[in-house]
C-alpha cells in the first residue's frame, strides 16, 4: 500500500488530537472571557468556582469524544492495510505452488494482527492519561500536568486580571502564547520524555500499522519459503536508514543491518520503511545499486536556501518544523479570536502566519519539495491568513497635498552620464542617515499630515535597514528622485504627487517585507499595483520637460 495512503488516514486521525488541543486551549480562554466579566476581587472569590471548577469532567468528555472518533477510523485504515499486503501476495503463492489461505480463516496471523490492533488502542489512551502543557513557571520551562494547569496557571492568570496586576489583554496574549507555543503534549513520567499530542497518536497509528505489515510480510515469506527480502525506498530517509533502504537482505540481516525490532531501525518508531519477500534469480530488484547510488549522491548534495544549506533528509526535517509551528500559529489566531482580543493584536498574529507560509512555500520550491500543505491544515477550519487586499488598503491613507513647480532640476541633458546625479544621491542619503531622526520625522509629518509613525517606518525602511538584495544583505542604492522628493517633502516646498506616492509606496512596501515576510522583488511589484511611484515619477518628468 502506498505510504501516501497511510499518511493521510494517519493525518485524519491525528486531526482529531489536533482538535482536541484546540478545544481544550478554547475552554481556558473561554473561562478568562468569564473572568474578564468580573468587576472586582470579592465577586472573584464567589465566582471562582463556577468559572475553574468542574474542569475535570469537561476534560474527560472532551478526551473520551477524541478517542470513540480516533477508534472506527484507525480499524478501518487497518483493515485496509491487511487486504493489501495480504492479497497482493497472492499470485507468489501461485508461482511456487504453494497454499494461499483467505486471510479472515488465517486463524493465526488473525490473533497476531488483533493483538497489536488492541495494543495501538491501548497506545491511543495512554496518550490520553498523561496530557499537559510545556509552560514557563518561574523563569523556567516545566511540563504541567492538564489538571495542574487549571487549578493554578488558569487560576493565577484569571486572577491577575480581577486584582488589576495586569489588563485583560496582556494576559490572554500571555497565556494563549504560552499554551499554543507548547501545544497539548503527552508524557512518559518514569522517563521525562514528552511529545506533542498530535504527533504521539500518529507515531501509535503508523507503529501499529508498520508491525501489521512486518506481520504479515513474515507470514508470507514463511509460507513461500524465503529468507530474502527487499526494503523499500523512498526520498528524504534518514542518513541511518538510507545506507539499506531499497537493498536485498535475510531475515538475520534486517535484525542486524536494519535494525528490525529496535525503535531507531526498520519499523521503528517515524520509520516509513517496509519490506517484502524476495526470490532470489525469480523476483527483480526494483532499486539496483546504480540507482541507488546516484540517488544517494543526488539527496545528499546540499542547497542553499537563506545562507544555510539542507540535504533533503534535512529539508524535510525542516519543512515539518515550519508546519508544527503553522498550526500553532492558527491556534493561536483562533484563541485570541475567541478570547475578543484587540483586532490589532488579531491582525499581527495572522500577518505573522501568512509570513510563515510564505517563507514555507519559498522554501520548498528552492529545495525543490512538495508543499505537503495537509499537514498545516490539519484543524480544517478553513482560512486563518489575513487578506491582503483589506490589508492594503487598512494600512494606507489618502494624504493630498497640493504640489507646485520644480526649477533647477538635474537632467539627461545637464547630466548625461549620470555622475552628478548619483553624486547627489549619495551625499543626501548620508545626510538624512548622519541629521537628527527626530527632526526629519517631525518636518515630514508636519508637511504631509502622515503620522510620525509612519513617517519613522519609511525612513528606517530607505535609509537603515538592510535587505537581502541582488549582491547579499545590504541597504537600498541611493536614488537621486528619491532624495529630491524626501528634500521637498523635509523642506515643506513644492512638494509633488508623486512625492506622497512615494511615501504611500514605501510604507505599505514596509508593512509586505516586515509582516508577511516577502522579498523586496515580491513586496515592491504588490506595492506598485497600489502606488506606482515610477509611473508618477515619469509622468512629473514628463510634464515638466526634464
Amino acid at each position: 500500500m502506498k505510504n501516501e495512503y497511510k499518511n493521510r488516514m494517519a493525518n485524519k486521525i491525528a486531526a482529531h488530537y489536533v482538535e482536541l488541543e484546540e478545544r481544550i486551549i478554547q475552554d481556558i480562554v473561554r473561562r478568562i472571557v468569564k473572568t474578564g466579566e468580573v468587576t472586582s476581587t470579592a465577586d472573584w472569590q464567589i465566582n471562582r468556582l463556577k468559572i475553574i471548577g468542574y474542569s475535570s469532567e469537561d476534560i474527560e468528555k472532551m478526551l473520551k469524544t477524541t478517542l470513540n472518533k480516533s477508534y472506527p477510523e484507525m480499524f478501518e485504515l487497518y483493515d485496509k492495510v491487511i487486504n493489501w499486503e495480504y492479497v497482493r501476495n497472492k499470485d507468489l503463492y501461485e508461482q511456487v505452488n504453494a497454499e494461499y489461505i483467505p486471510f479472515e480463516k488465517n486463524k493465526h496471523l488473525n490473533q497476531a494482527i488483533n493483538g497489536i490492533a488492541q495494543q495501538s488502542l491501548e497506545d491511543l489512551e495512554n496518550i490520553t492519561r498523561s496530557l499537559g502543557f510545556y509552560l514557563d513557571i518561574n523563569g523556567k520551562k516545566t511540563m504541567t500536568p492538564l489538571s495542574q494547569v487549571y487549578t493554578e496557571h488558569l487560576d493565577r492568570a484569571c486572577f491577575d486580571i480581577v486584582s488589576g496586576a495586569f489588563d485583560y489583554n496582556s494576559v490572554l496574549r500571555r497565556t494563549v502564547t504560552q499554551l499554543t507555543n507548547s501545544g497539548l503534549r503527552t508524557i512518559d513520567y518514569a522517563s521525562g520524555w514528552h511529545n506533542r499530542v498530535d504527533v504521539a497518536a500518529r507515531r501509535a497509528v503508523m507503529t501499529g500499522l508498520s508491525q501489521i505489515t512486518g506481520k504479515i510480510t513474515d507470514y508470507n515469506a514463511k509460507k513461500l519459503g524465503t529468507e530474502y527480502f527487499e526494503v523499500a525506498w523512498h526520498a528524504g530517509a534518514r542518513p541511518t536508514h538510507a545506507v539499506w533502504q531499497g537493498k536485498v537482505w535475510t531475515k538475520e540481516q534486517l535484525v542486524s543491518v536494519c535494525g528490525l525490532g529496535t525503535v531507531t531501525g526498520l519499523l521503528g518508531a517515524n520509520c516509513y520503511h517496509e519490506y517484502y519477500p524476495f526470490f532470489p534469480g525469480i523476483s527483480e530488484r526494483n532499486w539496483t545499486d546504480q540507482w541507488l547510488e546516484e540517488k544517494n549522491q543526488e539527496e545528499n548534495k546540499p542547497k542553499e536556501f537563506q545562507g544555510k544549506e539542507y540535504t533533503v533528509y534535512e529539508a524535510k526535517q525542516r519543512q515539518r518544523q515550519m508546519e508544527t509551528a503553522m498550526r500553532a500559529q492558527r491556534e493561536k489566531v483562533r484563541a485570541l479570536q475567541k478570547g475578543k482580543a484587540d483586532q490589532d493584536e488579531i491582525l499581527a498574529h495572522k500577518m505573522k502566519y501568512q509570513g510563515q507560509l510564505n517563507e514555507y512555500a519559498r522554501f520548498s520550491k528552492k529545495i525543490g519539495l512538495r508543499q505537503e500543505r495537509e499537514r498545516i491544515y490539519l484543524d480544517m477550519k478553513g482560512r486563518v491568513a489575513p487578506d491582503l487586499r483589506k490589508f492594503i488598503a487598512k494600512s494606507t491613507g489618502n494624504d493630498i497635498i497640493k504640489s507646485g513647480a520644480i526649477n533647477g532640476a538635474l537632467t539627461d541633458k545637464n547630466d548625461p552620464l549620470y555622475t552628478r546625479r548619483d553624486a547627489h544621491a549619495n551625499r543626501y542619503y548620508e545626510s538624512m542617515r548622519n541629521s537628527r531622526k527626530s527632526n526629519i520625522i517631525d518636518h515630514i509629518a508636519n508637511n504631509t499630515g502622515i503620522s510620525k509613525k509612519s513617517i519613522s517606518k519609511i525612513y528606517d525602511h530607505v535609509f537603515i535597514n538592510e535587505y537581502e538584495l541582488s549582491g547579499g544583505k545590504r541597504r537600498f542604492d541611493p536614488d537621486y528622485y528619491m532624495a529630491e522628493s524626501f528634500r521637498r517633502l523635509r523642506e515643506g516646498k513644492n512638494i509633488q504627487k508623486h512625492d506622497l506616492i512615494m511615501l504611500k509606496h514605501e510604507r505599505l512596501e514596509y508593512e509586505l517585507m516586515k509582516k508577511l515576510h516577502l522579498k523586496y522583488d515580491e513586496a515592491h511589484k504588490i506595492t506598485e499595483r497600489k502606488y506606482n511611484y515610477q509611473k508618477a515619477l515619469n509622468k512629473f518628468l514628463k510634464e515638466y520637460n526634464l
